[in-house]
């Protein structure tokens, strides 16, 4: 496995898909607050911009998906998926060296968009507003492990389906659509309530109306809410991954 997931590596930053992906996403940052400066009249203040993110933290798990799909999508399509298998690597292995790669890259791009998006912030802005830098990165490391859930499950849906389409509609379903209508059977049934708030995409969106010009609440802010980024984080990362084990050495069998 350390081999394969070596050789990940190597394919990986020899490829143009982590610059394309690097470039596109600072990109896209810079833009957003050069046009800020430029443009944004009240609102070109670093509080508004840390706003667009710190308010939408399902970002996070989308990029989750997507990371992973960028760099894995045509190994079925190009045959390199069959030749490894051919070659005597387990798909457990190979499924366990794609997460690894894909959660070492994600980071790393993780690192590099946010960094960029508080120097060319505090560069270009002023520095207002109820947002700060604190509750920015705060955002990224309370939704570390649930991004890196994400992308594992991403990883193992892939895998599991022939198709890439079919792979990405059950996440979106598993991660958006079936906790929403869980939250509704909650609000009929209270004693589902409880439960219900453990799933990322409930207990975030309670607090996103929270942040804009006037305040920033944020589920970070309080330790009931660190504590629930990081065990449903946790709890994702562990039922994905052992899932992936089990399922993928079925089909090797």
């Amino acid at each position: 496995m350390m081999n394969y997931t070596k050789s990940e590596f190597y394919r990986v930053f020899i490829t143009k898909e982590i610059y394309i992906a690097a470039a596109l996403m600072t990109g896209l940052v810079l833009l957003l607050n050069g046009a800020l400066h430029f443009f944004g009249g009240s609102y070109a203040n670093t509080s508004f911009s840390y706003s667009n993110l710190v308010a939408s933290p399902m970002a996070f798990a989308v990029m989750g998906m997507i990371i992973p799909f960028l760099f894995y999508e045509g190994g079925k399509r190009n045959g390199n998926l069959k030749n490894t298998v051919a070659g005597g690597i387990s798909r457990v292995k190979i499924f366990a060296g794609e997460c690894v790669v894909s959660l070492a890259v994600s980071t790393l791009l993780m690192a590099t968009t946010m960094g960029v998006w508080v120097f060319s912030a505090n560069l270009l802005l002023e520095k207002a507003g109820p947002v700060d830098w604190k509750d920015f990165l705060g955002e990224g490391a309370a939704m570390y492990l649930i991004a890196g859930a994400c992308l594992i499950s991403g990883i193992l849906f892939l895998e599991i389906f022939d198709k890439n389409i079919t792979g990405i509609l059950v996440w979106a379903a598993l991660w958006f659509l079936l906790p929403e209508a869980f939250m509704y059977l909650a609000v009929r049934f209270p004693v589902l309530y409880q439960p219900a708030m453990w799933l990322p995409n409930n207990f975030l969106a309670v607090n996103a109306s929270h942040v804009n010009t006037r305040e920033c609440i944020t589920a970070w802010d309080t330790m009931d809410g660190v504590i629930r980024c990081v065990l449903s984080g946790l709890a994702g990362c562990i039922i994905f991954g052992i899932s992936g084990a089990v399922l993928l050495k079925r089909r090797d069998l």
